[in-house]
């Protein structure tokens, strides 16, 4: 029973938010409607040519925007490209050295092999 009345308690404040809530939007409505509408050609034709000015303007800027966009990508394409062929070289100059690395290994083993046979013949 004390469940029911606070929920009741709630009912009866959100019915009464949405009164304030509708007589407010009411208000607003009336207000917007109430404003003096009576523009002249020449208030229309100055406004219309404020909103072209603005417009051009806006796309002037958005162009602009998209020529700058356009270069960082054409630079970060380059840059890609380049680190591509930095990478590759890097690559090829790492499987040289360790080529050459095992070849010297290998001369290290045979230069050892053949100290070793000199040896024998010198004894």
């Amino acid at each position: 029973m004390l469940v029911e009345a606070k929920m009741g308690g709630r009912r009866q404040t959100v019915m009464v938010g949405f009164a304030v809530a509708l007589l407010l939007g009411v208000g607003v409505y009336l207000r917007i409607w109430s404003i003096d509408s009576s523009f002249t050609a020449d208030d229309r034709e100055i406004l219309r040519q404020q909103f072209e000015r603005a417009n051009l303007e806006a796309m002037d800027e958005s162009a602009e925007w998209r020529m700058k966009y356009d270069g960082e990508v054409d630079r970060s394409r380059q840059f890609q490209e380049e680190l591509l062929k930095v990478k590759a070289s890097l690559a090829a100059s790492t499987k040289r050295v360790s080529d050459m690395q095992k070849k010297y290994i290998t001369l290290q083993k045979e230069m050892k092999s053949l100290k070793e046979t000199c040896k024998c013949k010198e004894a």
